[in-house]
């Protein structure tokens, strides 16, 4: 609350539909405003090596996906404004610069807040929407908006970007330098600290062993360096270097500079993913959300509230769902995360997309066909 007024600022918070209704609720039954996320800093797709029409195919699904959730998220709560923040991200260092490809996607995975206010006003019409640029302000009493003049000036769909991105990247040259120049290359002992890292990680918890069940290729280049596979194997995890002859389920780039930085703890994992310094491949492409959890996460409490929430979870409360004729029975909540399937779901082609994380189940089999996931003991009626 503000001064009477309820503001919900959920941008990155991916709250479920029932979170953000009963956040409404502590506000007071209303919504003067509403803020979220459009189109967030994900290393996915923009980092994984696809295929020029397998990028474009990824890159739309994703983005819709987010503008769905979006749309079904402030459906559910009915604000006064809803604001969404978007994309596209910028990459002003030379090492990184090349992902501003992504500014040229039209109907890429980031789209900016122009784009987004725009789709979504199309989509929901009876929602009053508002992006708003640096500077601007809102008064909640009237609703009236006094727009900044200097961000005024500003357009994302700039026919001139490269010159304008060329323009801010030296302007703050001496900035990126400073930051750099704080990441030296590591002293040789780097695989033996890569090992023990892992080691601690794969004695975390054994559920996390059983549910990554895979092996993950990490390619390290520059002094240092070198081709080194983690067997995440459910009796335990195993460090060693690379073979030809074992076949990766995950692939990862990154420079030993920033591996270096992850290892003394100057950086956490999920701090060089949405750096977007690293590169990822995946056979099958399959999402494997475990392995990203131990990653971030990387604490035994944490983990084990996973594990307690995914084996406990109480399946009693289910829901039916129709799709191609068929009836199904499923349990209401996703498995993944919770999120409440009976308003935070699409349903189509035999499946069911839970919104909350694009996460998508076979209604025949229960099994969650892009990620690594628990089953969702559908039954057919």
């Amino acid at each position: 609350m503000a001064d009477g007024r309820g503001i919900l600022h959920c941008n990155d918070a991916r709250l479920t539909a029932a979170q953000a209704r009963r956040a409404k609720h502590m506000a007071g039954g209303r919504l003067d405003l509403m803020a979220l996320q459009t189109s967030g800093a994900s290393w996915h797709p923009i980092c994984y090596e696809y295929p020029a029409a397998e990028m474009a195919e990824v890159s739309m699904a994703k983005r819709v996906s987010k503008l769905r959730a979006a749309q079904r998220l402030v459906r559910q709560t009915g604000p006064e404004l809803a604001v969404p923040f978007a994309g596209p991200p910028c990459f002003l260092d030379a090492e990184v610069d090349h992902l501003n490809w992504v500014l040229g996607q039209e109907d890429g995975a980031f789209c900016d807040p122009e784009i987004s206010t725009a789709w979504l006003r199309e989509h929901l019409p009876g929602q009053r929407w508002e992006c708003f640029k640096p500077g601007d302000a809102v008064d909640l009493d009237t609703g009236e908006i006094t727009r900044d003049p200097v961000s005024a000036e500003f357009s994302f769909a700039d026919a001139d970007r490269d010159a304008y991105l060329k323009r801010y990247a030296a302007d703050r040259a001496d900035a990126i330098a400073a930051v750099l120049a704080d990441y030296p290359e590591p002293a040789p002992d780097l695989f033996d600290r890569f090992t023990a890292h892992f080691t601690h990680l794969g004695g975390l918890s054994d559920y996390f062993l059983r549910q990554i069940a895979m092996i993950v290729r990490f390619e390290i280049t520059g002094p240092g360096g070198g081709v080194w596979d983690v067997d995440f194997a459910p009796g335990g995890l195993t460090v060693s270097a690379a073979s030809p002859d074992v076949r990766p389920h995950y692939r990862i780039t990154t420079a030993a500079r920033w591996l270096d930085a992850v290892l003394t703890g100057r950086m956490a994992w999920e701090d060089l993913l949405i750096s977007f310094r690293l590169s990822l491949y995946r056979d099958p492409d399959v999402y494997n959300d475990y392995l990203v959890g131990l990653l971030k996460h990387a604490n035994a409490p944490a983990l084990n509230a996973v594990e307690a929430y995914e084996t406990g979870r109480d399946e009693s409360e289910r829901i039916t769902v129709a799709c191609d004729g068929a009836r199904y029975d499923i349990p209401r909540y996703c498995p993944h995360a919770g999120e409440d399937l009976s308003i935070g779901a699409v349903v189509r082609d035999g499946r069911i997309h839970c919104l909350a994380h694009n996460f998508a189940f076979d209604l025949a089999t229960g099994e969650c066909l892009n990620a690594r996931a628990a089953n969702l003991t559908s039954r057919r009626c």
